[in-house]
């Protein structure tokens, strides 16, 4: 597992992260959401050990990422927003860098290059940039290694290429990977995240299951907000578009991301309220 406690990080005089602590499970896509400048690539970063926090312990299976042991960073592996391309193929890209990823799999590797209808025979550095990101990605997924942190990986790839991304986790043995998934496209993705998390003004803001997002709120348009569980609202012409404390429909990570980060009190509160409610259903069904 991953394990970030009381994480302490910033730029010069700017501070951006205070006290940030949270874990990841094997078998987890996490989906991690936040506002411009919330530092979700810093984050990626300070896991991959390519940057360094003023505080804090950052380990993956009990071993810290911040020394750099080849056989953590073989565990790891990171795809930036913008991939640099070598000016190799593919297939020699494998052949001269594969051996630093002893549970490299070729066979894996060659499948979502096919998934992803990537040229084999074509220099890296000469493809298009969505072509670029699908090898990056195919190089990742294939890597072996058990915690993968993706950087907006759905950025400049077609609709359909989104779909094959989609699909392609699927080809990965889950049992042992992690994936952590940074992304202001949260509709792309959502059919695949789980859990989500939110960091905002240098904390973890929440976290919850995907299974929250219609079994605990809902979106209504109403007139008026007077006797509802409303946890956020918007004005518009023909009443108020309002996301509520209930059991519904018309929820998805984007409204839910809006609400969380406009009303955070009243987010958690909610949030909070389902899983009291959830420990005492329990409670009594086992008395």
């Amino acid at each position: 597992m991953l394990e970030v406690k009381n994480v302490d990080f910033g730029y010069g005089r700017q501070q951006l992260f205070n006290q940030l602590s949270l874990s990841v499970q094997p078998g987890q896509i996490v989906g991690l959401l936040g506002l411009n400048g919330a530092g979700k690539t810093s984050l990626l970063k300070l896991i991959a050990g390519a940057l360094y926090p003023h505080k804090g312990e950052i380990s993956l299976y009990g071993k810290s990422t911040l020394h750099r042991r080849p056989d953590v960073l073989a565990d790891l592996c990171f795809v930036p927003e913008d991939p640099w391309g070598l000016a190799l193929t593919p297939e020699a890209w494998l052949s001269r860098y594969g051996v630093f990823r002893p549970a490299f799999n070729k066979e894996l590797f060659y499948s979502l290059l096919e998934e992803f209808q990537v040229d084999k025979t074509k220099l890296i550095s000469r493809m298009s940039y969505g072509q670029r990101k699908k090898c990056a990605l195919a190089q990742a997924m294939a890597s072996g290694s058990r915690l993968i942190l993706l950087d907006e990986p759905t950025n400049g790839l077609d609709i359909p290429s989104k779909a094959q991304f989609r699909r392609s986790l699927a080809m990965v043995d889950l049992q042992e990977t992690m994936f952590i998934i940074s992304t202001h496209q949260a509709r792309d993705l959502e059919a695949v995240l789980d859990p989500i998390l939110i960091i905002h003004e240098g904390n973890l803001l929440c976290s919850f299951p995907a299974a929250a997002v219609n079994e605990q709120f809902s979106v209504r348009r109403v007139e008026r907000l007077e006797g509802l569980p409303v946890v956020y609202a918007e004005q518009g012409p023909l009443g108020y578009q309002a996301v509520l404390a209930e059991p519904g429909s018309g929820a998805d990570l984007e409204i839910l991301f809006t609400a969380a980060i406009q009303n955070p009190v009243s987010f958690r509160a909610a949030l909070d309220s389902k899983k009291t409610e959830a420990v005492e259903n329990s409670t009594k069904e086992n008395s």
